[in-house]
């Protein structure tokens, strides 16, 4: 394995970032609750258009999670990435997506599970450092400040 190659910068108060479901589905209350978390913490959330979407499983067809991914990845506002769960999918979409844009808006991915295909896949193919670690739906079975 390589070393990645660029660090996105350090989150701060006020920043923007979005939360995406790439995998399983996030019912509404369970994002709502996760929203409120984050904005907890002095973070703007964005929503992907489709993180509700479900398609048996998953959130949405694989063509709704590429858009979500490729979307939030070429906001140059968005600062950060969290993955709403697990689950399983992301192998079957990784290599479809489009992450050019990262060089010009590098960002903080974060998540864990069927999410750590997509962080191997930043870390060792785009060269971009990655966070692994819990997701919004882990969030709310805990108090995290």
């Amino acid at each position: 394995m390589s070393s990645p190659k660029f660090q996105p910068p350090f989150l701060k108060k006020g920043d923007e970032v979005a939360i995406i479901s790439p995998a399983y589905f996030i019912d509404e209350k369970q994002l709502d609750d996760s929203v409120s978390i984050l904005e907890g913490w002095g973070l703007k959330v964005h929503v992907s258009k489709n993180a509700l979407k479900r398609e048996g499983p998953f959130a949405g067809t694989e063509r709704d999670r590429i858009s979500d991914i490729q979307e939030m990845t070429r906001s140059g506002n968005i600062k950060a990435i969290f993955c709403s769960r697990g689950g399983y999918g992301l192998l079957k979409i990784i290599d479809k997506i489009d992450f050019s844009a990262l060089k010009r808006y590098p960002k903080w991915y974060c998540g864990f599970s069927d999410v750590t295909i997509l962080l191997v896949w930043l870390s060792e193919v785009e060269g971009l450092m990655t966070i692994h670690g819990e997701m919004p739906l882990n969030y709310l079975n805990r108090e995290i400040k």
